[in-house]
């Protein structure tokens, strides 16, 4: 018979320590002031519209691990999970991350409020002849809607809610979490419960217009009903990568070392084998239908990544975003090796990247009013290719470090993992059929 373990945490670290934590923070901060201040002086002096796009991919590299994270988090209260308890902290304390990402969005909100074109077309509004927006090229009726919706006021508003919902989210539950911790009140996880059903949908409402906005909008005419759906995926992929990784890495330096175990390691690895395959079939769809229907406002955002450079990119996501990890991660055998999952983790977030690379740079000198179309036949693209580059690499090392000073400082000097959840003994016990 199986030993059953009490619900009792008997790790001898299971927390950052408030006093390494206290140094490394502002090592980071500086390290984040001076990677992204050096790349604006590098770039954003000379080209801010180049500048402009290679930060909007690093920002939502980190932006769409730290909503995954949130959703994790979610999706544990809901189905009441007993196994994710000891992982759950790394994801409420990830998700907390979200107010840094709402003050790294705030230059990109500046810019649009003050009239700047650099990143996205539709913000410049001078009426054309026929009185609509020059981005507004095609069928005046559809672009005549679109105008109403891509300005920047509203993008405004908009951008306010989505980091209200999602900040108000991540630190309820989390702050909640911790109150647990402290009193061990059997009703915060009843309450987490509750409040997760009804805000679910606001989050993923939040989540689906937000994808309108940050990127689909980069390319104002484009249309595709299943790019919130990728996005999602990439999310909830990236968040898993994440979370993995961050629980090998602790277990490295001797932190939580008997609350998480192989056995959830293979189900966070199996979850991410799912949602790869649930990526690369979201993809499929969204460019199937696509090609089936052949509609101009919809082919030209494919075609111009199937040209010139930006078709080695695309070559890239489907072996490296799909088939390779699709085929690495099935076997058991190799979702339960530490060694292999760390590298794989480490695979998926790189390809993750370069997901946001492919879907952003293509846009930069590619905006509507500079001639996507020319006779009613798109423009080529292979004048327009960037590859990755110093600038990339700086704005990722800052909003890195950023992304891990967050958290440092939520995590603090308190557990990660929660040390009175009702359903722990189930995560210390937990056997993976």
């Amino acid at each position: 018979m199986a030993h059953i373990r009490k619900a009792e945490i008997t790790s001898p670290i299971t927390t950052l320590g408030g006093e390494s934590t206290s140094r490394v923070v502002p090592a980071l901060l500086v390290v984040a002031a001076a990677c992204i201040g050096g790349a604006f002086a590098w770039q954003g002096l000379s080209n801010r519209a180049l500048f402009l796009h290679s930060y909007l991919v690093s920002y939502m590299f980190f932006l769409t691990i730290t909503l995954g994270c949130i959703f994790f988090v979610m999706i544990q209260h809901l189905t009441k999970a007993g196994w994710s308890v000891t992982v759950r902290r790394v994801a409420e304390v990830f998700g907390c991350g979200i107010f840094p990402m709402a003050l790294l969005f705030l230059p990109i909100l500046v810019l649009v409020l003050t009239g700047d074109s650099s990143l996205y077309p539709w913000v410049n509004t001078t009426p054309a002849a026929s009185g609509a927006p020059e981005w507004a090229v095609g069928d005046e009726r559809i672009f005549d809607i679109k105008a109403t919706f891509l300005t920047p006021f509203w993008f405004g508003i908009r951008s306010v809610i989505y980091f209200t919902v999602w900040t108000f989210i991540a630190f309820r539950l989390y702050s909640w979490s911790v109150k647990q911790d402290e009193t061990g009140d059997k009703n915060i996880s009843l309450k987490s419960q509750s409040f997760c059903a009804p805000l679910m949908l606001a989050f993923v409402l939040c989540l689906a217009f937000a994808a309108f906005d940050m990127e689909m909008s980069l390319a104002p005419m484009w249309f595709s009903t299943m790019f919130p759906v990728y996005i999602f995926a990439g999310c909830v992929l990236s968040s898993l990568a994440t979370i993995l990784l961050t629980c090998l890495l602790l277990q490295k330096t001797g932190r939580i070392t008997d609350e998480i175990t192989i056995e959830h390691y293979h189900d966070l690895a199996k979850l991410c084998f799912a949602f790869i395959f649930f990526w690369g079939y979201i993809a499929f769809s969204q460019f199937m239908l696509i090609w089936y229907a052949n509609i101009p406002e919809e082919t030209f955002w494919y075609r111009f990544r199937f040209e010139g450079g930006w078709v080695v990119f695309s070559l890239v996501l489907l072996f490296g975003h799909l088939f390779i990890p699709f085929l690495g991660m099935m076997a058991r055998t190799v979702r339960r090796n530490k060694t292999y999952l760390l590298f794989a983790t480490i695979f998926l977030l790189a390809m993750h990247w370069v997901d946001h690379f492919w879907i952003v740079m293509p846009q930069w000198k590619a905006s509507v009013y500079e001639g996507y179309f020319s006779h009613g036949e798109p423009i080529t693209s292979s004048q327009y290719v960037v590859w990755p580059g110093f600038v990339d690499l700086l704005l990722f090392v800052g909003m890195g470090a950023v992304f891990l000073a967050s958290f440092c400082v939520v995590s603090g000097n308190r557990s990660l993992v929660p040390l009175k959840d009702p359903r722990l003994h189930e995560a210390l016990n937990y056997d993976n059929p």
